[in-house]
């Protein structure tokens, strides 16, 4: 294991992107219970934290962080991409699940008619054991590709990382 193998041409063309704004540091900050007053010295702006509630996974970064605790095996969780690769083209995902987990991704392919245009995808993870059944580790890890299929030939990996906590905090 190591950082990887970079290659500069394809991070040049790399197709969907992720957009992040300081409004999602900030509601990504608010779910790990920052005060204002901590974001206001990260940030250097007056914020409040929105009233909906999110989850620390909910962040639209390219990763998914899975927590499955006792009372919670389902989780679902949306990203959001930007085509910045050429268009039109059109992309179909292949997952690789751990053992104990089954991903679906919905819809199953993204259609850009241009260049810039956003789509949204829907992931949900369901833990095939209770938390309590201890899975071999307490870790497991998959991935999630969007391959162009039409119009390029990018393949966008997104990592996946479960955990089973074993009791409810």
């Amino acid at each position: 294991m190591g950082a990887g193998h970079v290659n500069p041409n394809a991070a040049l063309d790399p197709g969907l992107i992720y957009d992040l704004g300081m409004d999602d540091y900030v509601s990504f900050l608010c779910t790990l219970n920052y005060t204002a007053k901590q974001i206001h010295i990260l940030t250097r702006n007056a914020t409040s934290c929105p009233k909906l509630s999110t989850a620390p996974g909910d962040l639209n970064y390219p990763s998914f962080s899975v927590v499955f605790k006792p009372r919670s095996l389902v989780r679902v969780t949306r990203r959001s991409v930007t085509n910045v690769g050429g268009a039109p083209c059109e992309y179909e995902v292949a997952v690789e699940s751990p053992e104990n987990v089954n991903i679906s991704v919905e819809p199953r392919t993204l259609a850009f008619g241009k260049q810039n245009e956003k789509a949204t995808y829907t992931v949900t993870f369901e833990s095939k054991i209770a938390a309590d059944d201890k899975p071999k580790g307490r870790q497991a890890f998959g991935q999630i590709l969007w391959k162009c299929v039409k119009g390029g030939t990018q393949v966008v990996r997104s990592p996946v990382a479960i955990a089973w906590k074993h009791h409810e905090e």
